[in-house]
């Protein structure tokens, strides 16, 4: 599942504006008070549709395309799933709101995860410490023997400073042999 790269590029399609004008928006204080629950997602859009100077008539097609931004990774998905049980996996998410329902609800996948930390919920975002020791208590793991994977090297970086290992998606097959690596 990807909130960056394919998400933008799905929105910034849908406005029919440039990927990296929408991409700076999203990566602005903006979508950080959504990701921390300050703000809500129909507030968010409505600022991003005043400053690109689109009409608030587009509102509702956020709310139609916020599934089809997300595309489940099918691969990592039966990787999960062929792990033993004693493995605990935890999700861990800058993310509103919006993604418990759509990981429970549209995705139906909340049944790979022993727990989910999304930042919303708890008010802090990665790569702030507290959030993966945070998710570490939830799941009742040691740091040292946890594996974090992210697609941004910050929040690796965040959970190797408590001392997690750390894994950065590049690609799915490289993801799922160092993570084999880790555990042999």
């Amino acid at each position: 599942m990807s909130k960056y790269g394919l998400g933008h590029e799905y929105y910034a399609e849908l406005m029919g504006i440039p990927n990296d004008i929408l991409q700076s928006f999203f990566d602005g204080d903006m979508n950080r008070l959504v990701d921390l629950g300050e703000i809500s997602h129909e507030d968010f859009y409505r600022t991003l549709l005043k400053e690109l100077n689109l009409s608030e008539d587009m509102l509702p097609l956020f709310s139609e395309s916020f599934r089809k931004a997300f595309k489940l990774n099918l691969r990592i998905i039966e990787y999960i799933q062929s792990l033993p049980e004693s493995i605990k996996i935890g999700l861990l998410s800058n993310y509103s709101n919006r993604l418990r329902p759509l990981i429970e609800e549209d995705l139906e996948i909340a049944h790979l995860f022993d727990d989910m930390v999304i930042s919303c919920e708890v008010k802090l975002l990665k790569p702030d410490e507290k959030i993966y020791q945070t998710a570490l208590s939830r799941l009742n793991v040691e740091a040292e023997e946890a594996i974090f994977v992210d697609d941004r090297l910050e929040n690796i970086e965040g959970a190797q400073k408590v001392g997690m290992h750390g894994v950065l998606f590049t690609e799915t097959k490289q993801v799922i042999n160092e993570i084999n690596h880790l555990l042999s």
